[in-house]
């Protein structure tokens, strides 16, 4: 239940089963439970309750411990009891309605690439012409990159402690980046063709990580041969209906970008044929799953289909969808699996940055907004979707993390530490992991820098060390998140609970801190087994440490307090 700040200084639920009369009138709501704050966000606290029932039905109201006293509230309203009519009701939750996401991408790390722009394998496929790999990006040059460079390069990957890749689109297309899709079955001969993509997946399943494609289905390329049909032929092509055609004008992705027309999804061919690309891929490659393209865009009656298509041939497929803002009307079991969590990089990035962070994302966050901010997200979603949100700090469609922290390569430590301690899916994209700068697209598509003389060591070590972690300490992975403490540039949260609890302590500080070591105890429940500080060029000086009843903290660090476990 959310309520302003302030307003609720506690309560419960009373409930019973929505099913349960006393003579021919409903039953009194006897059953209680008590409310406990789960999340605040600034301008609303939020109040949950837990409930162990069978069967999975009942009627409840909220008991708020207001400024008035303890006031009821159901549907109908305030009142001064527990009424059971008027009350809130859950009919049932049905079977068919459970969450059925994928365990496996609960809290997975993915490496997200850019196939032209990562690395070339030992024969170049791309029949054109390529540019010199260190050459500055633009939106037309092609570096050569293809899928069996991904191969050589996967011992690598598979240093970063990564569970998955995520390839942006490499269906057969005349850009580098794919987005206009021409022929929706078959990998482009550029990146090696279909048998190129049966390699990397053999040799992905050897290593047991696996692959979301990215599936582009709200437009496709001018040269897409249905599109080039309805050009010629107009209102006479069978395909007309295929997309929003007004006179010899059509509607397209974005602002009339005459390469990307819009698809007509709510058209059952349409329809049937994306659902029949789902399947395809998934069933005749052994895909893990798809990253849809501008999924807000699309019917959502076309992604309940692509759901059951999709899950008919694999049950543990994982979608994500390209989401921006609030998704909450896509992942509601039905349709998506989890969502690209743009408003987590916002937060992360700007309190790492202290607020010098180009462009301005919210404005410089402080310890308890930022704590704020992660609130805002939780709350926002279910609690079974909270490991599954696809958490990054950088993609192909945003200003590379360094240069939105203007290259302080410190900060970039405290977001990468925190991208790997809050609940959710992580994802790097590739290059952050070495110190790639770049601005808006196309400057942060460069090509991946391979010369080691030319990388950030202390930053690939960073890297490492988080996906070392967090495949040591289950609580990253998958534990429940607990806001605790913030104050200035310091913010305190914790991830699991009893012997495997972790209290994660970030300081973003340009300066040493402290807390007080009471505090630190009381945060994990006892006494602390291990303290891990991460940190970029991590050293004695950036490793926390007891000094009296205080507990030293690095600037622009992040520590990790566990209790045995």
């Amino acid at each position: 239940m959310r309520a302003p700040t302030g307003a609720v200084s506690g309560g419960r639920v009373a409930f019973n089963d929505r099913y349960a009369w006393e003579g021919d009138d409903y039953a009194p709501m006897r059953e209680q439970v008590p409310l406990w704050r789960y999340a605040h966000d600034g301008t609303a606290d939020y109040w949950a309750a837990d409930l162990r029932l069978h069967p999975p039905r009942l009627r409840y109201r909220f008991g708020l411990d207001t400024a008035d006293g303890l006031r009821w509230f159901g549907w109908d309203g305030l009142r001064d009891d527990p009424a059971p009519r008027g009350a809130f009701e859950f009919a049932y939750l049905a079977e068919g309605d459970r969450p059925d996401s994928p365990a496996w991408a609960r809290g997975a790390v993915f490496y997200q690439i850019f196939p032209d722009r990562f690395a070339r394998g030992p024969v170049q496929h791309r029949p054109g012409p390529v540019a010199r790999w260190d050459s500055r990006p633009t939106s037309k040059t092609f570096l050569g990159g293809d899928l069996d460079g991904i191969i050589e390069r996967l011992d690598y990957i598979s240093s970063l402690g990564v569970d998955a890749l995520y390839l942006t689109p490499i269906f057969t297309a005349p850009s580098n980046h794919k987005y206009d899709t021409a022929d929706f079955f078959n990998v482009d001969r550029d990146f090696g063709g279909n048998d190129a993509l049966r390699r990397l997946i053999a040799a992905l399943k050897a290593r047991r990580m696996g692959i979301l494609l990215d599936g582009v289905f709200n437009h496709v390329g001018r040269t897409w041969p249905p599109f080039v049909d309805v050009l010629e032929r107009g209102d006479q092509s069978p395909n007309a209906r295929w997309f929003y055609l007004q006179r010899k004008r059509y509607e397209t992705w974005g602002t009339n970008v005459k390469s990307l027309p819009k698809l007509r999804t709510s058209e059952p061919a349409v329809r049937e044929l994306v659902c029949q690309v789902g399947r395809f891929w998934v069933q005749e490659f052994g895909t893990d799953g798809w990253r849809l393209d501008v999924a807000n865009e699309v019917d959502h009656a076309l992604w309940r289909a692509f759901r059951l298509a999709v899950r008919s041939v694999n049950p543990e497929a994982f979608l994500v969808g390209e989401i921006w803002e609030g998704a909450m009307p896509w992942l509601r079991g039905d349709e998506l699996d989890s969502t690209m969590n743009y408003p987590f990089r916002a937060a992360i990035l700007s309190f790492a940055g202290a607020g010098k962070v180009e462009p301005p994302l919210e404005g410089g966050l402080d310890g308890k907004t930022f704590l704020d901010a992660v609130d805002r997200v939780r709350a926002a979603y279910p609690e079974p979707i909270h490991d599954l949100m696809y958490n990054l700090i950088g993609s192909h469609d945003e200003v590379r993390p360094l240069t939105a922290l203007q290259s302080d390569r410190a900060a970039l430590g405290v977001a990468a530490a925190l991208l790997f301690a809050l609940p959710g899916a992580v994802s790097i994209y590739y290059g952050d992991e070495v110190g790639m700068a770049g601005g808006k697209d196309p400057l942060n598509r460069a090509g991946m820098i391979w010369e080691p003389e030319r990388q950030d060591h202390d930053l690939l070590t960073l890297f490492r060390r988080l996906g070392s972690l967090r495949r040591q300490i289950p609580a990253l992975r998958s534990g429940a998140y607990e806001r605790l403490s913030a104050r200035d540039d310091v913010a305190v949260f914790a991830r699991g609970t009893g012997k495997g609890r972790v209290v994660v302590v970030a300081n973003a500080g340009r300066g040493t801190t402290s807390l007080p070591s009471s505090d630190v105890r009381d945060w994990v429940g006892g006494k602390w087994s291990a303290v891990v500080t991460v940190a970029y060029a991590n050293s004695d000086e950036k490793a926390a440490s007891t000094k009296g009843a205080r507990v030293i903290l690095p600037a622009q660090s992040v520590t990790l307090v566990m209790t045995n476990s």
